[in-house]
């Protein structure tokens, strides 16, 4: 139970180690929702494939992910295809309207929110959950003991 404890607390942490709490108005509240409820799993796969390039292109990783250049632009062609299709389309009215009360950080905001649904979604895969969880057989408990106390 304990173990349990320590793994659930490690894996909360580092999966929201880049949220950043938002304060959103209800126009941004109603734009975050049409671009959740807009996409569908193709969309969201989109969007983690793009998350991924853009995080494998850091020095420290990068040598661990073997993308070519064309490969690169296909993902982001497609995320400019589906950011275009959400604000033009899917969600034209909430994307005005959220602009005109609340400002242009709203679209920062709104698809931070669309980012964390596309990992959630994304880490309830089991091949995903078990990747995850392989750490945890490596985690020295006893070191930890003192959090159970």
């Amino acid at each position: 139970r304990r173990k349990n404890l320590y793994i659930l607390t490690v894996l909360t942490f580092l999966l929201n180690i880049s949220n950043q709490a938002t304060f959103a108005g209800p126009f941004e509240d109603e734009l975050a929702k049409c671009l959740v409820t807009s996409t569908n799993n193709r969309d969201i796969t989109k969007l983690v494939k793009w998350t991924f390039k853009v995080y494998s292109d850091h020095p420290e990783v990068s040598y661990m992910v073997d993308l070519s250049d064309r490969e690169k632009k296909v993902i982001d062609k497609e995320m400019a295809d589906l950011f275009t299709r959400l604000l033009s389309e899917d969600c034209l009215d909430e994307s005005k309207n959220a602009q005109k009360y609340e400002g242009d950080i709203v679209f920062f905001n709104a698809f931070q929110i669309l980012g964390q649904t596309a990992a959630q979604s994304f880490m309830g895969n089991p091949d995903v959950q078990r990747s995850m969880n392989k750490f945890s057989e490596l985690i020295d408990i006893k070191k930890l003991d003192y959090l159970g106390k």
